[in-house]
């Protein structure tokens, strides 16, 4: 299918969010998820921690094989050692809904503002055919690491071979009536059910939440459409959405572009 594959681009109302400046323990409450007890000390702040920066974008008056073609010309941009900080990035799009857009995974706050405020963001950002962008900032909980979620630290695919990713799956969720340490004590719960192996054609899922928005979630990562199809019909998942005090869920799934594997944008078993 000609995918917009190569692109992942941003636009008009950005809608930026950032974590506050918090200690690691603070952020680790925020998990759907933990496997075990995590020791945080107070130094640790955001500023460290790993980041997520998820954006949407659509199409207006532009072809997908023009799209295409846009990818071909900047993707190089985002190869390994081409942009500050950046660990990777996944290009994604949902041609059902007409959605666009890439997950990016950084090594600390500062370099995500740092892409934020470059050349290349504000030439992005400005181009006349891609509209309706949302960019939203995540930490990531140190526990990612239990479910292979941690980008500089998982294995990284060179090709759409079997084991790669081939769908990603971005979850969002707020909280009604929980505190975080309740949310946390939640998560230790049920997270060893994210662990390698756990469930079918999953390759991993990073945990991540924005304090200052009260947005948690998660973004996973599976090998085919089935096995997304087949968690989204889980009695796993739909616990997950019927518990009482996690409200608003948001779960889009998207295909991952082959031309992530330039970016270093596909996990593989």
């Amino acid at each position: 299918m000609r995918f917009f594959i190569k692109f992942t681009i941003i636009k008009k109302s950005l809608k930026l969010n950032f974590m506050r400046t918090t200690i690691l323990s603070a952020l680790l409450l925020i998990l759907f998820g933990c496997t075990e007890k995590v020791e945080s000390p107070a130094s640790d702040t955001n500023d460290a921690q790993p980041q997520v920066l998820v954006v949407n974008y659509e199409l207006e008056d532009m072809s997908l094989e023009a799209h295409a073609q846009l990818g071909s010309d900047v993707v190089a941009n985002f190869a390994p050692g081409q942009i500050g900080g950046l660990v990777g990035k996944t290009f994604i799009g949902n041609l059902d809904n007409g959605v666009f857009g890439g997950v990016y995974y950084f090594t600390d706050q500062a370099s995500v503002e740092a892409y934020l405020d470059s050349e290349l963001w504000k030439g992005i950002v400005a181009h006349p055919n891609l509209v309706n962008f949302t960019a939203e900032a995540y930490a990531v909980a140190s526990i990612s690491s239990v479910s292979n979620g941690i980008a500089d630290s998982r294995k990284m695919a060179t090709d759409t071979s079997d084991g790669a990713a081939s769908q990603l799956l971005v979850v969002n969720y707020e909280l009604e009536d929980m505190s975080l340490e309740a949310h946390a004590q939640l998560g230790s719960d049920v997270v060893a059910n994210f662990a390698p192996g756990q469930i079918g054609g999953l390759v991993g899922k990073t945990f991540i939440g924005n304090l200052d928005n009260g947005v948690f979630g998660g973004v996973y990562y599976f090998t085919d459409q089935a096995s997304v199809e087949a968690y989204l019909d889980s009695e796993l998942w739909k616990g997950i959405v019927a518990h009482p005090n996690l409200v608003n869920f948001t779960a889009e799934p998207y295909m991952i572009a082959p031309i992530s594997k330039t970016s270093n944008g596909i996990p593989a078993l």
